[in-house]
């Protein structure tokens, strides 16, 4: 072997082991990383379920197969309850206190004025972004700097006198998807913008952070996400008129071109009449996270279609056009009491503020 063979094996054999330590080196520190974030444990960080499968794809909500879900109580509708308690200064005894922000479904962004502003100096900005692709962003203001956990937050609009402080909280998730990297740097920037305008400072998460978190949160609420479809099939010979007269003394309100079944606490069902040759079709649909009582509107919705079906012989039908026969209506009594089992012991009991959030 000569000098030549015996320099090229060494400095061959240096790379190979400078690439081994390399990817070692790569791989502790992504390891730290996740362990720094997550903790040591293989438990979702959001939900404490089970990691979720890197290949799970949104589906549209429905009883069609079946997802496993381990339920969380981590979230707590109690989180979205005003909060009182703080003590108030006078000269802003008349604007109406924010409701505690849940930090599991908004991302917080916050601004500190040099020197105080009033509403005129944000009302641009509140008015022009309230939204990025369907999803909330809640404006907060507060005369103290926001450097106290502690510390009050009101309303940003309308907002009486002066604030040095300013909160931008975007909801992470809802059924449009998670809040993306693109959509995330997208407000920052125009957060970023209006803050170099009014030379303020400006506070806001980790991008990676948030986008990992809203894509877990997303995930869990698409296994969640019921949404039920029920049909009654009456002969083109039964009036609309008399449809409509059953449907007004069983509770149901016509807005529009549908129809709404409600309590104090919102909706609980709609309902739309469709016309075809030879038949008349009604169909009522549940939208199981964001109706309070979806177990009695689906009871109400029985009630109603069976004495259509013993007056006029109007079928009740599922989405795939299948007359439901009694044990069918009872298995989907039992699917539909554990969907709304799993929604409440995670956290989105169906109705509550929390789910209607997260479900819209």
């Amino acid at each position: 072997m000569n000098d030549l063979q015996l320099t090229l094996l060494i400095v061959g054999g240096g790379g190979i082991a400078a690439m081994i330590a390399y990817n070692w080196w790569q791989d502790y520190r992504l390891r730290k990383q996740a362990s720094e974030r997550f903790g040591e444990t293989d438990q979702d960080p959001l939900l404490n379920t089970g990691s979720v499968k890197s290949g799970f794809e949104r589906t549209e909500p429905g009883f069609s197969g079946s997802q496993d879900f381990a339920p969380s109580t981590e979230f707590d509708e109690s989180s979205l309850e005003a909060s009182f308690d703080a003590p108030q200064n006078d000269s802003h005894l008349q604007n109406e206190p924010q409701m505690t922000i849940d930090k599991r479904l908004f991302a917080d962004f916050i601004i500190r004025f040099d020197e105080e502003k009033d509403a005129n100096t944000w009302k641009t900005l509140v008015d022009g972004l309230e939204q990025i692709n369907r999803k909330r962003i809640i404006y907060s203001a507060s005369p103290d700097t926001a450097e106290s956990a502690e510390i009050l937050w009101f309303k940003a609009s309308p907002y009486s006198g002066t604030a040095k402080s300013l909160k931008a909280s975007v909801q992470i998730a809802n059924r449009k998807g998670p809040l993306s990297s693109i959509e995330f740097s997208e407000v920052l920037g125009k957060f970023k913008r209006f803050a170099e305008d009014q030379n303020a400072d400006i506070e806001f998460p980790e991008m990676k952070e948030v986008v990992a978190k809203a894509e877990t949160l997303d995930q869990a609420a698409a296994a969640l996400d019921t949404l039920l479809g029920l049909h009654c099939l009456l002969p083109e010979t039964v009036q609309e008129s008399t449809a409509v007269d059953m449907l007004a003394v069983a509770g149901w309100v016509q807005k529009g071109h549908q129809w709404f079944l409600s309590d104090e606490s919102g909706t609980l069902a709609s309902m739309v009449i469709h016309n075809a040759p030879g038949k008349r079709l009604l169909s009522f649909s549940i939208d199981v996270p964001n109706s309070a009582e979806p177990i009695k509107a689906l009871g109400d919705i029985v009630t109603v279609c069976h004495g259509m079906n013993e007056k006029f012989g109007a079928p009740l039908m599922d989405d795939s056009g299948r007359t439901l026969s009694t044990q069918a209506i009872e298995g989907i009594y039992n699917q539909l009491i554990e969907r709304v089992r799993n929604l409440t012991d995670s956290g989105f009991k169906p109705g509550a503020p929390v789910a209607r959030i997260l479900f819209s």
